[in-house]
This record gives structure tokens, C-alpha cells and sequence, in this order.
């Protein structure tokens, strides 16, 4: 194969993987618009609000106070690399809170929670305040 060849395979293999990333990229944007009203059926996703994210060095704890918009959702934390560091205490009335079980050995800087409802929203972690 001749090297005209050679480089229009791979730009067309490049093509073809930026495409395909495109796609992996907008797919969980266009869930999240979904919802509706009526008789076209679709589902609505849940909207998270997290108004603390404290992560405490001595104990290696996390403060996180956070509400939804569907009342009866399970609310997850996530650190960056996926793990599941615990759920969200439901307080009641769309309102979570409390210390996440379990200790992290290190700040993860930042914290993704996700709701059995669909929703999710990665924050910044801060110094533990009172």
C-alpha cells in the first residue's frame, strides 16, 4: 500500500473515532433535556442542587447538603475515579444531607452526585467549615 493510501485510512479511521466521541459526548446531554408532558411519553430527569461539598483532612469525611427536585430520589457520591463513596441521607422534603460514610485517605477535589431519578452534577470540593 502506498503511503497516499496509507495516511487517507487514517485520516478516515480519525474521522470516524472523533465522530464516534462526539456522539458518546452529546448522548448523556440530549438524556438530560428529555422529559415532557402528554402522551409522548419520555422521561423526566430530576435536577440536583449541592450547596455544600466539605471534605474534612483530619478525618477524611464528607459534608455534602444537597436537594433535588424529586422528593422520593436516592442520591449517590461518586469520587473522580468512580468509586462509590456512599449515599446521600434523604432528610426529607427533597432536602440531603450529612456525612457520607466511609473515609477518603486524600481530597478527591471534586465529588459527582447522582440520583436514582437521572440526574447528576459534579462540584468542587471545599475545606470543611462549620
Amino acid at each position: 500500500m502506498n503511503n497516499t493510501k496509507t495516511h487517507h485510512l487514517s485520516l478516515q479511521f480519525v474521522l470516524v473515532a472523533l465522530f464516534a466521541l462526539f456522539c458518546i459526548g452529546i448522548a448523556p446531554s440530549l438524556s438530560l433535556a428529555s422529559g415532557g408532558s402528554g402522551s409522548g411519553g419520555g422521561t423526566k430527569v430530576d435536577s440536583i442542587k449541592v450547596s455544600k461539598c466539605y471534605y474534612d483532612l483530619g478525618t477524611g469525611q464528607m459534608l455534602i447538603k444537597a436537594s433535588s427536585s424529586d422528593v422520593t430520589a436516592h442520591l449517590y457520591a461518586y469520587r473522580p475515579d468512580g468509586t462509590l463513596q456512599g449515599e446521600v441521607q434523604n432528610g426529607g422534603g427533597s432536602r440531603y444531607g450529612g456525612t457520607v460514610m466511609g473515609w477518603i485517605p486524600y481530597n478527591p477535589l471534586t465529588m459527582t452526585i447522582v440520583s436514582s431519578s437521572g440526574g447528576s452534577i459534579t462540584v468542587p470540593t471545599t475545606p470543611f467549615q462549620i
